[in-house]
C-alpha cells in the first residue's frame, strides 16, 4: 500500500509538471475551468496520469457531460459510466433473448462502489463521474498490473483499451490507440456548457501493445475485409460483433445484425442517417459487443470525416429500430449528439457522408431524394407497441438542404404553390424554439439553425401546436421537446396541400389539417411531380411493414404478425405517395445454430405504398387507397 501510495504522488506530482508547464494557463478560482481542475484532482487522488484521464475521457464523451441526461448507449457523464436497461435492450432486439450480463454494460455501479459515492450521484454530478472514472481505470490497471499501477504513460494502454469496452482485440486496440494518438497531439476544447479543459502533447510516448492480459475475443478473416467505399474517402474496416451472447448457449441470442446475401436475396432500396449520442471511438467499441444489440453499416467522425465501415452491406444491422428497414436499408452513423447538431455536424462529416451516400446510391441503384435517403427520425416502428417511442436522431438541427445538395440532389428551388409542396425552409434564418427536459426539467435549448415547420391546429401563431396519439394519447398539444415530433414537417418531405389561407398553409399530416407559416411560400416548393393518393373510405389503416399474411410462410417459419399503427387515414384527406413495395419478410437466426429455414425469404400477394404520413414515412395497402386525378 506504500509504494503504491508513492506511485500514485509520483504520478501526481509528474503530471501536474505536463499540464503546468505545456498547458494554456487555467486560473484556479475561474469557474470556466472546473471541470479541469476536477481532471487534475481526480488523477491525482488515484494515480492516473492527468492527461491520460483526459485524453481518455475526450475519447469517450469530448469531456460533455450532456446535463446528466443518459447517452442511447447507456452512459453518464464525462467518463460514460454505463448502466444499460437490459429489458429495454432486450425489448428492442428480441434476438437478444436471455442477454449476458456483460460488465462492459454495468460500468457504473462497479464505479460508484470504488469511490463510495451513489450511482445516482455519479448520473448528475461531473466531479464525482470523473473521480469515478479515474478510480475504475486505476482498478483495471491494478487488475491487469498484479496489482501495481504501471511504472509510465505508456504501460497505462491495456488498461485503456479494457475500458474501451470491446470485447475485442480489434475494437479495443482500436480506443487505446485513439486515445494515445490524442495524447500525443493535445488537445483543448470548450464543451457546451462552456467549460474550459485542455492538455498539452506529450509526445514520443511508446505504448506497450501487449494485450494478452485482457482475455479479448480474437477478430477472424473478416477483419481482414475491405471498406466498401469510394477510393477517395479515408475509409477502414472494423468488424462489429456477429456473435452469442452466451457463448456456451448460442440459442440463447445473439448480436448485433443479421448476415445476408443482399441485394440477391432481398432489394436495398434506402439509406438511413444516424446520430451516435456517444463519442465515435465510443461507438465503435459498443458495436463489437454482442450484447449492445445494435450496429450500423457505417460510423463517421465529427472532426475529419473518416469512414468506419463495421457490417458488410451485404448483411443487415440492426440500426432502424424497424425489421423493415433493417432488412432493405443502408445504416450510416454519424458521431454526434441531436441536441447539439450544429456543434457535430460539420462541414467534413457532411462531405465524407455525402460522397459515401453517392457511392451506394450507384452501386444499388438507390434513388437519391427524400424518401430513400432518409432519418432515423424519419423511419416508423414496425410494430404498433413501438409507435411513439422511435428514436429522432439526427435530430432538428440535420441541415438536410445543404446534405442534399452535396449528395448531387438539391431540393426544389423555386417558390410558389401547388397541389403539394416540399418543406423548404430556409435553414440559416430558420431557428425555431426546441426544449430538452432532463429529469423533467425543462429548458430551451441554444438557437441554432433547424430543418423542421412547427404545425398548428389552426392558422395563428397561438395555436395549439398538433398532436400525436402515439405521442400524447390523452390528446393534449404537441411540444416543443426535442424528441416531440408530433408537430415537426422536415426539410425535403413532401405533403399535399389542404387550403392556403393568407400567410398560412394547411397540408395533410397524420390525419389532419396542419397550418404551418408560409408567407409567399417562403418556407416551401411545388413538388410538381408528387404522385398523390387518397382513401378509397374513412379510416384506412396504416402499417410500419410490408408483411405477408400469416398463411403465406412456410411450414416451420412462424409468421411476423403486423397490426396496423394507431393512425389512420380519414376519407377526403390526400398524401404523397412513394414507392409502392410487394409484401416481404426475411427468415433468419443465427448462422451457429442448425436451422434449416434460416436464410428463408418469405414474398406476400399484397402490394403496399409508402406514404408520407406524418413526420415519418407508413405502409398503406395499395388496395385501400387510390390516384388523385
Amino acid at each position: 500500500m506504500k509504494a503504491q501510495a508513492k506511485r500514485r504522488a509520483l504520478w501526481a506530482a509528474v503530471t501536474a509538471g505536463l499540464l503546468l508547464s505545456t498547458a494554456p494557463a487555467l486560473a484556479a478560482e475561474d469557474p470556466d475551468t472546473a471541470v479541469q481542475r476536477t481532471f487534475e484532482s481526480a488523477a491525482a487522488e488515484f494515480g492516473v496520469p492527468a492527461p491520460l484521464l483526459m485524453a481518455t475521457s475526450y475519447q469517450l464523451t469530448r469531456w460533455e457531460d450532456h446535463r446528466g441526461e443518459q447517452s442511447r448507449a447507456g452512459g453518464y457523464g464525462p467518463m460514460h459510466l454505463t448502466e444499460v436497461d437490459v429489458a429495454r435492450l432486450r425489448e428492442e432486439n428480441p434476438k437478444l433473448r436471455e442477454l449476458a450480463d456483460h460488465p462492459a454494460l454495468h460500468t457504473l455501479p462497479e464505479a460508484a462502489e470504488l469511490v463510495g459515492v451513489a450511482a445516482e450521484t455519479l448520473k448528475n454530478d461531473p466531479e464525482q463521474n470523473v473521480r469515478a472514472g479515474a478510480a475504475l481505470l486505476a482498478a483495471r490497471a491494478e487488475r491487469l498490473g498484479g496489482g501495481e499501477l504501471p511504472n509510465d504513460l505508456g504501460a497505462w494502454y491495456p488498461a485503456i483499451a479494457d475500458l474501451s469496452g470491446s470485447p475485442r482485440a480489434s475494437g479495443a486496440q482500436d480506443f487505446a490507440d485513439s486515445v494515445y494518438d490524442v495524447l500525443g497531439q493535445g488537445r483543448a476544447r470548450t464543451t457546451s456548457s462552456g467549460q474550459h479543459v485542455a492538455f498539452a502533447p506529450i509526445p514520443e510516448v511508446e505504448p506497450d501493445r501487449d494485450l494478452s492480459a485482457n482475455a479479448l475475443a480474437e477478430d477472424e478473416a473478416e477483419a481482414e475485409a475491405e471498406a466498401e467505399c469510394p477510393d477517395s474517402l479515408d475509409c477502414r474496416f472494423i468488424p462489429a460483433a456477429y456473435a452469442p451472447t452466451d457463448p456456451e448457449d448460442p440459442a440463447a441470442g445473439y448480436g448485433n445484425y443479421d448476415t445476408a446475401e443482399r441485394p440477391d436475396d432481398v432489394e436495398i432500396d434506402s439509406i438511413v442517417l444516424h446520430d451516435t449520442e456517444v463519442a465515435y471511438q465510443t461507438t465503435i467499441s459498443l458495436f463489437q459487443d454482442p450484447a449492445h444489440g445494435a450496429a450500423s453499416h457505417y460510423v463517421i467522425r465529427s472532426s475529419d470525416g473518416e469512414v468506419t465501415q463495421m457490417v458488410p452491406t451485404e448483411d443487415m444491422p440492426w440500426h432502424a429500430g424497424s425489421w423493415d428497414r433493417n432488412m432493405h436499408s443502408i445504416g450510416i452513423e454519424h458521431e454526434g449528439w441531436a441536441n447539439e447538431g450544429g456543434t457535430w455536424y460539420t462541414e467534413a462529416m457532411y462531405r465524407s457522408s455525402a460522397e459515401l451516400v453517392r457511392y451506394l446510391a450507384e452501386k444499388y441503384d438507390i434513388p437519391l431524394d427524400r424518401e430513400h435517403v432518409v432519418g432515423h427520425d424519419e423511419v416508423s416502428a414496425d410494430k404498433p407497441a413501438g409507435a411513439g417511442a422511435e428514436h429522432y436522431d439526427p435530430g432538428p438541427y440535420w441541415d438536410w438542404a445543404h446534405y442534399m445538395n452535396l449528395v448531387g440532389a438539391p431540393l426544389d428551388g423555386e417558390r410558389g404553390e401547388g397541389e403539394a409542396v416540399t418543406i423548404h425552409p430556409r435553414f440559416a434564418t430558420n431557428q425555431p424554439p426546441v426544449t430538452e427536459c432532463p429529469d423533467g426539467a425543462c429548458q430551451e435549448l441554444p438557437a441554432q439553425p433547424a430543418n423542421f415547420l412547427y404545425l398548428r391546429t389552426e392558422p395563428r401563431d397561438d395555436a395549439p401546436l398538433l398532436s400525436n396519439p402515439a405521442l400524447h394519447p390523452d390528446g393534449e398539444p404537441g411540444t416543443t421537446r426535442i424528441e416531440d415530433w408530433s408537430a415537426k414537417a422536415a426539410t425535403g418531405r413532401g405533403y399535399a396541400v389542404a387550403e392556403r389561407r393568407g400567410d398560412w398553409l394547411a397540408i395533410w399530416f397524420g390525419g389532419e389539417k396542419a397550418w404551418l407559416r408560409d408567407p409567399g411560400g417562403e418556407n416551401t416548393s411545388p413538388a410538381e411531380d408528387a404522385d398523390l393518393v387518397e382513401a378509397r373510405r374513412d379510416g384506412i389503416p396504416t402499417y410500419g411493414m410490408a408483411a405477408p399474411s400469416p398463411g403465406e410462410y412456410p411450414e416451420g417459419i412462424d409468421p411476423t404478425l403486423i397490426d396496423p399503427l394507431p393512425y389512420t387515414i380519414p376519407a377526403g384527406q390526400v398524401y404523397v405517395a412513394g414507392d409502392g413495395v410487394d409484401a416481404t419478410d426475411y427468415h433468419v437466426g443465427y448462422d451457429g445454430l442448425d436451422d434449416p429455414n434460416n436464410h428463408v425469404v418469405i414474398s406476400g400477394a399484397e402490394q403496399y405504398v409508402r406514404i408520407s404520413y406524418h413526420h415519418r414515412w407508413v405502409y398503406v395497402k395499395r388496395s385501400d387507397v387510390k390516384p388523385v386525378a
